[in-house]
């Protein structure tokens, strides 16, 4: 791979200080895919992004459809949604969470996962 110049408008990105979001605890990941399991779901994977917004993701499979939620953390919601037969995927339901706290977030999976039942 060939170097490049690369120029900073402000200050470096090294310089930013770093956010710890919920999102990236191995006991927040635990707490939200054990209420997925408790619910039914055969959790595949959890995913944090590594981004400003502490948005993360659960892949799980109920009922032999593929399903996922997803905490868009810009936006501030959670979202249900299901695989289409392509690559798409259709939204179930949706809410919004105004506590970032652990014991919200898993009373918006557990609301979201009965609504869809």
């Amino acid at each position: 791979m060939a170097e490049h110049e690369v120029m900073w408008i402000g200050r470096r990105p090294s310089a930013l200080p770093t956010v710890e979001h919920l999102a990236t605890s191995e006991d927040f990941a635990a707490a939200v895919t054990n209420a997925c399991a408790e619910a039914g779901c055969s959790v595949q994977d959890y995913v944090a992004a590594a981004g400003a917004w502490g948005s993360w993701l659960i892949r799980f499979s109920r009922d032999g459809v593929r399903q996922r939620l997803v905490w868009n953390g810009k936006e501030g919601r959670l979202l249900l949604e299901q695989a289409t037969a392509g690559i798409e995927w259709d939204e179930l339901h949706s809410c919004t969470v105004a506590e970032r706290d652990t014991a919200s977030f898993i009373a918006a999976v557990q609301g979201l996962l009965q609504a869809a039942a």
